[in-house]
């Protein structure tokens, strides 16, 4: 290729290496339209032939005909290019209503669990960003202004295991100059004339703060220190180091792979607060709330039931523990059913079987099962009148976690509730010795119960 093309080659050469580093075959690709994602999207598609790419363009349908042009352009582009696109349309409204995050919050949880579901569907390796340097930079700032420790203040990684980001060593003209250099190269043109790529127009705006960081701050520091993106990468590598030596202190305090923080280990610790903002750092969240939370642990008489949102789920302070608690959103009830006909045998292994199962002469279109919910109550077998499913989960010391997963089973004709898996069968349709038919319904073990791969 001529010299006049070096900048792609530069780009291609880095993406190149780092999927080749990474051991990426298969990669899910976001790709909004913009500059930044034709490019990766660009430069991945030269690797085509060593890998399989699907593009995933999300639609958030925020900034009307905008948001529609955005998906038409990106849809072009990877007809022309010959990569397989998926598309997804989101309900921003309806997120921020459920989740009650703000609109900026509720894109990223969505697109990041859309990338995820796919990820996992097609069995890539990596989901590819195409955030890039000056994101980067942007990031610590933000993250300085939030008054974050070091793990905010390295900012983003070229690659954590999950998520791949083979621009982040590249600045946003050398991304300009890359798709120039492309257009010239290939003497095409997009459908719409000169268009290379499509401009999302809130990011010219600098109400938001990344926008503010991009249009006013960042010209400012350069026209008094031009090099100042490359020294901010640089202290950004430096802390990247740092960092390395501080994971390998938190894995005295903190179980790598468990959601559950045990306070009696990080009190271990002579700043315990410092622990807790390593932890909660894992599910976004930020120095106020570990702040919060270390006054808590610390307080007299100890606060525990507090709780704290991040993204995804909640933070859950229980007597001796700081538990992560994903939403329940994605997550289904699957019972298994089985119908017998009475028999002497099987009359012998209802009365002994365990609470994890319910006999009942209900059939499956006849009985619901789904969470418990406050306000539940059961008239257990055994005993006079009805008691709350509440009271029943605290008399067994539940913990939250174990609380929240517990399921019920109700009537659908009287919405009694009949069943509280593990803990009580109700006194209303239950299977008997003369029972012709009967029902058994338990949850069914997930893939990792039964000691086999996810």
């Amino acid at each position: 290729m001529d010299s006049k093309y070096i900048i792609g080659d530069k780009i291609e050469g880095v993406v190149a290496r780092q999927l080749e580093e990474s051991g990426v075959k298969r990669v899910v690709v976001g790709v909004s339209g913009g500059a930044d994602s034709v490019a990766l999207l660009t430069a991945m598609h030269s690797l085509s032939a060593e890998m399989t790419i699907l593009a995933v363009h999300c639609n958030f349908h925020l900034r009307g005909e905008e948001s529609d042009r955005d998906m038409h352009f990106v849809e072009r582009l990877c007809r022309r290019l010959g990569v397989g696109l998926r598309v997804v349309h989101f309900d921003v409204a309806a997120a921020t209503a459920e989740r009650r995050i703000s609109t900026e919050m509720a894109c990223r949880e969505l697109r990041y669990e859309k990338f995820r579901e796919i990820k996992a569907e097609i069995g890539a390796d990596r989901i590819a960003v195409a955030h890039n340097r000056n994101d980067n930079v942007e990031t610590f700032l933000l993250n300085l202004m939030r008054g974050a420790g070091i793990r905010g203040l390295r900012a983003m990684k070229e690659d954590n295991g999950e998520i791949i980001r083979p621009l982040l060593g590249i600045s946003r003209d050398e991304i300009l100059q890359y798709l120039e250099e492309r257009r010239r190269e290939c003497d095409e043109r997009d459908e719409e004339g000169e268009m290379l790529y499509v401009t999302d127009s809130t990011n010219l705006e600098s109400e938001y703060r990344r926008n503010f960081l991009r249009n006013k701050v960042l010209p400012l520091l350069e026209e008094v220190w031009p090099e100042a993106q490359k020294s901010i990468t640089t202290s950004i590598r430096n802390l990247q180091q740092e960092e390395r030596i501080l994971e390998g202190i938190e894995e005295r305090y903190i179980d790598s792979d468990d959601t559950t923080l045990s306070l009696v280990k990080a009190r271990e610790c002579e700043d315990i607060e410092w622990v807790i903002r390593r932890f909660i750092a894992r599910y976004g969240g930020n120095v106020t709330q570990s702040k919060e939370i270390a006054k808590s642990v610390t307080a007299l008489p100890y606060q525990s039931g507090k709780q704290w949102r991040v993204s995804g789920g909640r933070l859950l302070l229980e007597r001796d523990t700081l538990e992560y608690l994903p939403d329940r959103r994605e997550e289904s009830i699957e019972i298994e059913s089985r119908v017998f006909e009475m028999s002497d045998t099987l009359w012998s292994r209802i009365i002994t079987s365990s609470l994890e199962m319910l006999w009942t002469e209900l059939s499956p279109k006849e009985i619901t099962f789904r969470r418990h919910r406050e306000g539940d109550r059961i008239e257990p077998m055994g005993m006079q009148g009805s008691c709350l499913v509440s009271r029943i989960m605290k008399d067994n010391k539940l913990s939250q976690r174990e609380k929240e997963d517990v399921i019920v089973a109700k009537a659908k004709a009287t919405g009694a509730i009949i069943w509280v898996e593990n803990l009580k069968r109700g006194k209303l349709y239950p299977a008997n010795r003369k029972s012709s038919t009967v029902y058994m319904y338990k949850r069914k073990a997930k893939p990792d119960e039964l000691g086999q791969d996810k």
